[in-house]
């Protein structure tokens, strides 16, 4: 396998999209499908949750595998170039992650956060877990 230029890898970079990921998209229309209406990429809250639940005080984020550090010792293989940047990216992304989801709690919110391999192998799962937590809202 040749060797890829800087150029090759920062436009491979600038590709990955941070907004309306498939994973996002799929969950969404779920959601909707289900009656739910929502707020996506909410600016207004920490961490500009993926999908927030306004009505349920429930914030959402479909983290992905990789960048968000799911299986670190898979994630360290797949590692090739520039291993200490990735190392110490995924690391702040989840000191981040967590940061993110104390502030929404204060602030009275629910986070369910789901992994990109969850929403991808059983978006009924995530669904129902969604659902239990605005059932749960709904009761009180």
């Amino acid at each position: 396998m040749r060797k890829r230029t800087k150029e090759e890898i920062s436009y491979n970079m600038s590709r990955i999209k941070n907004k309306d990921t498939s994973i996002e998209v799929s969950l969404r229309k779920a959601l909707y499908h289900r009656g739910y209406r929502y707020y996506k990429n909410y600016s207004k809250l920490p961490g500009h949750p993926d999908i927030v639940l306004k009505g349920y005080k429930t914030a959402i984020f479909c983290d992905g595998d990789f960048f968000h550090g799911y299986n670190l010792r898979k994630t360290k293989e797949q590692l090739r170039n520039c291993k200490p940047y990735w190392k110490e990216k995924i690391e702040k992304n989840r000191r981040r992650d967590l940061e993110t989801n104390e502030k929404l709690v204060a602030l009275g919110y629910k986070v369910l956060r789901f992994w990109e391999h969850e929403i991808k192998e059983d978006l009924k799962r995530v669904l129902r877990e969604i659902d239990l937590v605005c059932l749960e809202k709904d009761k009180k």
